[in-house]
């Protein structure tokens, strides 16, 4: 396909995404390729990898940009055409290696010339030239961003929304660090796998792979997990269709851990969603235990059902508690040794997969999102018995939603008490607690290489 409407298609799927306010850019993007089928394998991987640099650097780009126009007098440009020149010809190749020309090259079947194809997307949408040396201004003008430290050029060059940076400064979070966070929120997330079988180890899936010519690698952090450097049909492979690997995030396997279940324990896992924390809970009890698989929105569950089948295990039982009747509800109180509580939230944790979050988040749905976690802890505490485990979980990495609402619900409550969890990833080897006491952990992407993720271990007096 000629660069030209590659590029045109990628500044209306960014409009499309920019309109939207719920539905993933990844759905939207898969449904936009669905929809011009004529768009071959190549052409969806430019158009995906483009789309998605740009989201990244969204208003980094637009603020180049802008600035590049005002200084020579050009008019601005829709804003997905301004975001798309100055993310793909600057921002996404110095702060992350994109490399635009060579997706271009292959969509094409011939070789691009990015910067003069992008003058051109420029020139069709204002009718007017860029300046010759646009390219060269526009990267001094992302250079200077590093060289002046305000909280404004800290959000442009952390590719960061403004209040979310006031948000960590007022967290304690030094503007060096807040950049090198935002930094590592514009890097594509690897593939990471979980090894869920209870009868394979991960050294026998990685030399597994390595057989098949893949490039695999441990986690650092997650004894179960494996990184994967290609790109592969997983959907496809074997392994992935006999239950034996599944996709989940470093972060994410390390709250199962956190929790570190007893074989023989009753767990409820009250936010289950698709269930893959249930499911890995159930393969470190080795399937002994007993995990109920619920959610207030009992449509989250179906997937999960499906994977039950995959993975032929029998200890979990999908039960929407909301729907119960209060009677059968408060049988349930004092009745299971932990309940995991991941909760809904912001989202922020994961923008490597998903960075229109960042920008479609807002300081007034946070506070709703604060309220809805409270009133869960406040719901589901109840249910563990004296003694057991209440661990809290979030994606997010905003203090309002993590130790804030934890040290909201402690005030309110006088059942529950920290509990170390350092000692019981010491147990798996895991290297991530600073001392005997921590109980409360935080994976940062710049920081473990992981999703965002916050956990809290609670235990009930």
């Amino acid at each position: 396909m000629n660069p030209r409407s590659l590029l045109g298609h990628c500044t209306e799927l960014l409009e499309w995404i920019e309109r939207s306010r719920a539905t993933p850019a990844d759905t939207l993007t898969s449904h936009y390729a669905r929809t011009h089928k004529y768009l071959g394998a190549k052409e969806r991987r430019a158009l995906s990898e483009i789309v998605f640099a740009t989201l990244r650097t969204r208003n980094t780009a637009i603020r180049v940009f802008e600035s590049l126009v005002a200084s020579s007098g050009n008019p601005m440009p829709p804003s997905s055409v301004a975001a798309l020149i100055a993310a793909i010809s600057t921002v996404a190749p110095l702060w992350t290696g994109f490399d635009g020309t060579s997706l271009l090259n292959a969509a094409a079947h011939a070789a691009t010339d990015l910067i003069e194809t992008l003058a051109t997307i420029y020139r069709d949408s204002t009718g007017q030239p860029l300046p010759d040396n646009w390219h060269h201004r526009a990267t001094e003008l992302l250079h200077d961003l590093d060289r002046i430290d305000t909280t404004t050029t800290t959000a442009y060059a952390a590719c960061l929304p403004e209040w979310i940076v006031a948000h960590f400064e007022d967290a304690g979070m030094e503007r060096s660090e807040i950049r090198s966070l935002g930094r590592a929120l514009i890097e594509p997330a690897p593939l990471v796998l979980r090894v869920a079988s209870l009868n394979q180890s991960r050294q026998s899936v990685i030399t597994a792979f390595a057989n098949e010519g893949l490039s695999v690698r441990p986690t650092q952090f997650s004894p179960d997990g494996i990184i994967v450097d290609h790109r592969v049909q997983l959907l496809d492979h074997v392994l992935y269709r006999r239950g034996i690997i599944e996709v989940q995030d470093e972060g994410s396997q390390l709250v199962a851990f956190a929790l570190s279940p007893h074989e023989r324990w009753r767990i409820l896992d009250a936010c289950a969603g698709a269930g893959g924390k249930a499911l890995h809970l159930a393969a470190m009890q080795r399937d002994r235990g007993e995990i109920i698989a619920s959610d207030i929105a009992p449509e989250r569950l179906t997937l999960l059902r499906r994977r039950l089948v995959r993975h032929r295990l029998r200890s979990i039982r999908v039960s929407p508690i909301p729907r119960l009747a209060l009677s059968e509800q408060r049988r349930l109180h004092s009745s299971f040794d932990a309940v995991l509580l991941d909760v809904p939230c912001s989202g922020l944790g994961t923008v490597r997969r998903a960075p229109e979050i960042k920008w479609r988040l807002h300081p007034h749905r946070v506070e709703r999102l604060v309220t809805k976690q409270l009133r869960i802890l406040e719901t589901y505490a109840p249910f563990v018995r004296s003694g057991g485990i209440l661990l809290y979980a979030t994606c997010s990495l905003l203090h309002e939603e993590n130790e804030r609402v934890i040290e909201r619900f402690l005030n309110s409550s006088n059942k529950f008490v920290p509990d170390p969890v350092a000692p019981v990833l010491a147990q798996q080897n895991i290297p991530l607690a600073a001392d005997d006491h921590q109980w409360q952990l935080r994976l940062m992407p710049h920081q473990h290489g992981t999703d965002g993720f916050f956990i809290a271990r609670l235990r009930r007096l």
